[in-house]
C-alpha cells in the first residue's frame, strides 16, 4: 500500500530533476540550444519507447523484428569542477544546428566543486576551454562526446601574473 502512494511521487520527482537545464550556462543562445536538445531528445526516446514495445509485441505473434533502434543522437555530458575557485567554461565545435548556427555551449559559469550535465551531439569533437579568473588564460582540451559521458574540470597552469619566486 505504501509503495503504491510512494512510487508516483518518486517517479514525479526523477522525471522532475532529469528536465532541468542547467542554471550554470549565463548565455542565452547556448540555453535556448540546450533547451531545445532536450525536448528533441525525450521526444525521440519517447518515441523509440514506444517502437520497441510495439515490435516486441509484434515479434511474440509474428517472429518478426520490425525496429532494430537507431543510434542515439543526443547523450547526456556532464563537467565537474574539482577546482577551489569558479571555472568559466565555453564548449566550442565546428559542427552546426539545424539553422546554421554552431552547437557552441558558451558561457558557462561553474562554482567550485558543482557538477552540471549538458545535453550534446554523439560524436562529435569539442574543444573545452576553460580558467578560473578572467586574467588568466584559457586551458584547453579536446574531447569526442562518442567516447566522453564526463569532464573533470581542474586549471593545472600556474598564476601567470604572480609568478612564485622561490
Amino acid at each position: 500500500m505504501i509503495i503504491k502512494k510512494i512510487t508516483p511521487i518518486a517517479l514525479s520527482l526523477l522525471l522532475l530533476g532529469s528536465c532541468t537545464i542547467s542554471n550554470y550556462i549565463t548565455d542565452p543562445q547556448s540555453i535556448e540550444r540546450q533547451k531545445r536538445m532536450h525536448e528533441q531528445r525525450t521526444g525521440v526516446n519517447i518515441f523509440e519507447g514506444f517502437l520497441f514495445v510495439g515490435s516486441a509485441i509484434l515479434s511474440v505473434f509474428t517472429g518478426w523484428v520490425v525496429y532494430h533502434g537507431e543510434g542515439q543522437s543526443y547523450r547526456k555530458l556532464k563537467l565537474f569542477n574539482q577546482a577551489p575557485d569558479t571555472l568559466f567554461v565555453n564548449l566550442v565545435t565546428d559542427y552546426q544546428w539545424k539553422d546554421s548556427t554552431f552547437f557552441d555551449i558558451k558561457d558557462i559559469v561553474l562554482p567550485p566543486k558543482k557538477k552540471m550535465r549538458l545535453i550534446v551531439p554523439m560524436g562529435v569533437s569539442y574543444n573545452v576551454y576553460f580558467r578560473d579568473a578572467y586574467n588568466k588564460p584559457d586551458e584547453i582540451m579536446e574531447i569526442n562526446t562518442a567516447g566522453t559521458g564526463k569532464i573533470k574540470l581542474k586549471p593545472e597552469n600556474p598564476d601567470i601574473d604572480n609568478p612564485s619566486t622561490n
